[in-house]
């Protein structure tokens, strides 16, 4: 009997009855058939949020489905590959993920891997099963900081994650690499490929919340982030340097013209404390009240210059880290989380 591939069915049901439509759907310009789009929107939401023409595109899914050739059909995707990065596709795994937050910025050298690794280790302490997929693809920090090393193995429901000490799970890129210092070059569509598998295809299992931590810019790796991943919102990071707020705008600008939620902005670098008590304003003035302003979200901390916290860092021992600063931004992602989500 004839398959009948109708325009209400689920994208999910219909790639997960009849694997062949992956590339139909590709080749009609909707490439992740498994994000938030695909899980839960029909066919006719899929093509009206691509943009897509929706008969021509059931007509092809149809004889996909029913094993007949569809003409111009885009060729198999290979996943990406790279000197000693086996990244093997393996299906989704079953992943229970209550909340995934994005820490993005626009601007490099701002703390945005900081902040995620803070914001990790506040939820761990409070007795939270934690996750942070390194998102930064050509400069991944995650790892060094919380001191894991190793290559993940596959496992019977896909890539299984390192674990840090106090049992944060992480997956980044330079767990693939044969030495930590060997660059990834390349392009977007494979750094974007790469992180769509870093969801996917690493086995999370039962997580409270999942860490995004993303490269600086508004190009491939943000926007697949957003378009591709079920995110619940993002932390916006800055510094009171007026370039660094002009630039961290265009990522702000960016998550409301792809209809992101912000969730909060944290403001990094904001003063140096000496050890007599006196506070200084190394970079400027803060520019925290201008961003919440623009952003209608809480400005989460203001996080000072702490040479214990480089320290730290460096020695790959960031869940060691307390200071009344952390404790703050600890206590007012929660808060934003639980208003956000609503």
């Amino acid at each position: 009997m004839p398959v009948t591939i109708t325009a209400d069915m689920v994208i999910h049901d219909v790639v997960a009855q009849y694997p062949t439509t992956v590339r139909v759907f590709q080749g009609h310009g909707l490439p992740c058939t498994a994000c938030e789009v695909g899980s839960r929107e029909s066919v006719a939401g899929g093509a009206r949020t691509h943009r897509l023409q929706l008969e021509p595109l059931l007509d092809d899914l149809n004889r996909a489905a029913n094993g007949e050739p569809v003409k111009g059909l885009a060729p198999e995707r290979k996943m990406p590959t790279g000197k000693g990065i086996p990244l093997q596709m393996a299906g989704q795994s079953g992943n229970r993920i209550r909340h995934i937050v994005a820490i993005m910025s626009g601007k490099g050298g701002v703390g945005k891997s900081l902040v995620t690794g803070l914001i990790a280790v506040s939820l761990q302490r409070q007795g939270l099963k934690v996750g942070i997929l390194d998102g930064d693809i050509t400069g991944p920090s995650i790892a060094r900081m919380f001191g894991v090393s190793g290559s993940p193995q596959q496992g019977q429901k896909g890539i299984d994650p390192l674990v840090t000490t106090h049992g944060v799970k992480v997956i980044s890129m330079n767990m693939f690499l044969p030495n930590e210092t060997d660059p990834v070059v390349w392009r977007g569509p494979m750094i974007s490929t790469a992180i769509k598998q870093f969801y996917n295809d690493v086995d999370w299992g039962q997580l409270d919340y999942l860490l995004v931590d993303l490269p600086p810019g508004t190009s491939d790796a943000p926007m697949t982030v957003m378009q591709s991943l079920p995110l619940d919102g993002v932390v916006v990071v800055s510094s009171p340097q007026m370039l660094a707020t002009m630039i961290v705008m265009k990522c702000i600008n960016m998550v409301q013209t792809l209809k992101g939620k912000i969730l909060g902005v944290v403001e990094n670098n904001t003063y140096f404390e000496c050890p007599h008590g006196e506070r200084i304003e190394l970079f400027g003035p803060s520019n925290g009240p201008e961003l919440v302003a623009m952003t209608g979200a809480p400005l989460l901390a203001q996080l000072p210059i702490d040479p214990q916290l480089a320290k730290l860092c460096d020695e790959g021992h960031v869940e060691a880290y307390q200071s009344d600063a952390f404790q703050i931004l600890a206590s007012n992602f929660v808060k934003a989380i639980q208003i956000g989500v609503q």
